[in-house]
């Protein structure tokens, strides 16, 4: 029994009789709970066991193999991939090889800001990047099959990485994709085809898109802005309008959590989790943000600063006397630690630094690691995701991120560095970690290596100032 790529990547659970053996992604998560000790019998327990098995590693790097082929690779096939590259040598079309370099070229001032030690990580997540993204509308997920689609939300990740490594030009483009794919009521499909921009099945429209979407046209209008060939705002009008309407009517303007449904671990749910709900306020301060940056704005798109405002205000408080009043669980009251808690810090969203939205303490985010930790060192996406032991590069990086922005850079660099001694032979970052500390699942994952290479930005880059 298989999950395409959890927890971000599987299918969400059906409907199914309560004689039926449970899927492995429900095992993964708690949701078997139901069925009883009792109940239990031959056949679960055997799906627990198999559950308890780190997944096989499905590739260690993708890489262009022939011309105008890209493959996913596993350890043996990419034995003769030189270092530093995802680019196999010799290929009678010198195209991948000449982008490759340029992309590199392009991105080698801001490699210039890093210390030595940290060069060999940086190169290796840009070349993850390229790879997933090289003459794609955006980047996809991952090369696997059923990681090959542009999440809107790992695109978002992926838009602020480039704009931050000065390839504004790129992030612009997966944006605009973005504004390309969205629907007319504003929503995204969970994922969607490259090729077709179209959604590949019926999973739910998954709302946390919508604030991370707006979080990373506030983050890349900012890098844009001090760019050689700076881009317009107003590119993106459709795009602001159809978000922000979404998440206002969804939210009665602020003054209710958004609508229940599925978030990143991509299982159905029967309450708002806090991985909707942070990113709704992330996506509610970058209105505010944007709304500062450019006055005409509302004018624009319908509406009015006021009515920003107002909304920021009341979500700021929807969101305090629910989760933040009750220890910011997975749940409004209950669920435990979740990993999600690092999209607020991961957003810019700390202690002195937001003006009237709610700020995540350091103390805190430590806290969540410290319960989420797992035997290889790294973390598991929450407390109930309870019987996998791996440790997940995603949510192990955001809180990377989290601890980058709230100054415990040595919380941060500890982490890169678990990072970096992990990837796959190849020098990819997998998506997990099994406990015994081998990389699993399959690599390169777009999101992960984006939030290290924001990670770093933020750690020595123009964010955070060059030092070693």
């Amino acid at each position: 029994m298989t999950t395409e790529g959890p927890p971000c990547r599987g299918r969400r659970p059906r409907a199914a009789a309560a004689s039926a053996r449970p899927s492995r992604r429900a095992l993964l998560t708690g949701a078997a709970a139901g069925f009883g000790a009792i109940g239990l019998g031959a056949a679960i327990a055997s799906a627990l066991a198999e559950a308890g098995r780190p997944d096989p590693v499905r590739s260690v790097t993708a890489a262009y193999t022939r011309s105008g082929v890209r493959e996913a690779l596993d350890g043996e096939s990419a034995r003769d991939l030189p270092a530093g590259s995802r680019v196999m040598p010799n290929l009678a079309d010198p195209g991948p090889a000449r982008r490759q370099q340029e992309f590199l070229d392009q991105c080698e001032p801001w490699l210039g800001t890093l210390p030595a030690h940290r060069r060999e990580l940086g190169v290796a997540a840009l070349l993850d990047l390229w790879v997933l993204s090289d003459e794609l509308p955006a980047a996809v997920a991952g090369w696997v099959g059923a990681w090959r689609y542009i999440w809107p939300r790992d695109a978002a990740f992926v838009s602020v990485a480039l704009a931050r490594v000065g390839m504004q030009e790129m992030a612009w483009r997966h944006l605009r994709h973005l504004q390309a794919v969205q629907a007319v009521d504003g929503s995204f499909a969970a994922r969607v085809d490259p090729g077709t921009g179209m959604a590949p099945d019926d999973r739910e429209s998954q709302f946390d898109s919508l604030g991370l979407v707006l979080w990373a046209i506030s983050e890349v209008t900012a890098d844009s802005g001090t760019a050689a060939a700076p881009f317009v705002l107003g590119e993106l009008d459709d795009l602001l309008r159809r978000t922000s309407r979404r998440l206002f009517d969804l939210t009665a303007h602020g003054r209710s959590l958004p609508p229940v449904g599925p978030d990143y671990w991509e299982v159905g749910e029967s309450q708002v989790t806090l991985g909707l709900a942070g990113p709704t306020l992330v996506g509610m301060n970058s209105l505010a943000v944007l709304t500062k940056a450019d006055g005409q704005l509302w004018s624009r798109l319908g509406g009015g600063a006021e009515t920003v405002r107002r909304a920021v205000e009341d979500y700021r408080d929807t969101f305090a006397r629910t989760f933040g009043a009750n220890g910011m669980q997975r749940y409004p009251t209950s669920g435990g630690s979740d990993s999600s808690i690092a999209y607020l810090p991961a957003a810019g969203l700390v202690p002195d630094a937001t003006e009237g939205i709610y700020a995540l303490e350091s103390d805190i985010l430590a806290g969540v690691w410290d319960r989420l930790e797992q035997p290889a060192g790294g973390i598991k996406p929450g407390h109930g995701w309870i019987i996998d032991r791996s440790s997940w590069t995603p949510s192990t990086s955001l809180m990377g991120l989290g601890f980058a922005r709230l100054g415990r850079r040595e919380k941060a660099e500890s982490i890169l560095d678990w990072l970096s001694r992990h990837r796959t032979g190849a020098g990819s970052l997998p998506e997990k970690i099994s406990d015994d500390g081998t990389p699993a699942s399959v690599a390169p994952l777009s999101w992960t290596a984006a939030n290290v290479i924001i990670t770093l930005d933020e750690l020595y880059g123009h964010r955070g100032g060059a030092d070693s």
